[in-house]
């Protein structure tokens, strides 16, 4: 998933509109902070709800 358009923002807090690599389907994120990590870390692993895959491919993993 990566970022297409900041809707808000309040301090570091956000809000955006994100799209999928892989098939192109968009979706809103309401829980956005700017900070190194969660643009690195947090967006990059985030699965989409149409394909489920996330920015290298996988599909989620079941919780146990």
């Amino acid at each position: 998933m990566f970022i297409t358009k900041i809707l808000s923002e309040h301090r570091n807090d956000f809000t955006a509109m994100l799209k999928c690599e892989h098939c192109g389907a968009e979706q809103k994120l309401t829980t956005g902070y700017h900070d190194n990590y969660y643009h690195t870390q947090v967006i990059p692993a985030m699965h989409c709800n149409k394909c489920e895959l996330n920015r290298k491919g996988e599909m989620p993993t079941e919780m146990k």
